[in-house]
């Protein structure tokens, strides 16, 4: 690292080593690459290890719809910041992808709702998910403060397996592994 390389091919050993750390064949692991770059050719072309920012990643039109976006780019990023690198966009593209299991599209749903980072989703991240799903510009709908509590007491009702007020990654996998559509809805299809 350090050095600056140019957007040349992938050589086979990392073509390999991507493959073989994601759920993406050499083929697609390149069309990742050139949606990529496309965010930023320029940038791109004088460092393939270059860092996109969290806002020209969310140029990308796949993402941009999703009202959890930026949150989805801080999980995945390294720094937490929502700036990626190749790698760490290869890696967010690879899990939201059709051909990533359940237990692991589980287990970064959860980390996008832990917005505390605590390792447990509780009240005050409930209300940010809320506020994230129920802004009126996406849907809509305009949720009282009374009706969020209402959802948020409902969910964690549903969820909390072992009734300690928060829903723990198990009372998680529990729940979302019940839900149907949840594997179609936690993709992004490039």
């Amino acid at each position: 690292m350090g050095q600056c390389r140019s957007q040349a091919a992938y050589d086979q050993s990392e073509l390999d080593e991507f493959q073989d750390l994601t759920y993406f064949t050499k083929r697609e692991v390149l069309h990742v690459q050139k949606r990529f770059a496309s965010l930023n050719p320029k940038k791109i072309t004088a460092d393939r290890d270059a860092v996109l920012t969290k806002e020209e990643i969310l140029h990308l039109p796949e993402l941009a719809v999703n009202p959890f976006k930026e949150r989805i780019l801080e999980v995945f990023s390294d720094a937490g910041n929502g700036n990626m690198n190749f790698e760490q966009f290869l890696e967010m593209m690879s899990q939201l992808s059709s051909k990533a299991p359940l237990e692991s599209k589980i287990t970064y749903a959860f980390k996008i709702y832990d917005f505390n980072g605590d390792g447990h989703i509780c009240e005050s991240d409930l209300q940010q998910v809320i506020m994230f799903l129920a802004q009126p510009a996406l849907s809509g709908a305009v949720l009282h403060s009374e009706e969020r509590q209402q959802v948020i007491e409902n969910v964690i009702e549903e969820m909390d397996m072992d009734n300690d007020g928060v829903i723990s990654y198990l009372d998680f996998k529990h729940g979302m592994s019940k839900q149907d559509g949840f594997l179609e809805s936690f993709k992004i299809t490039l």
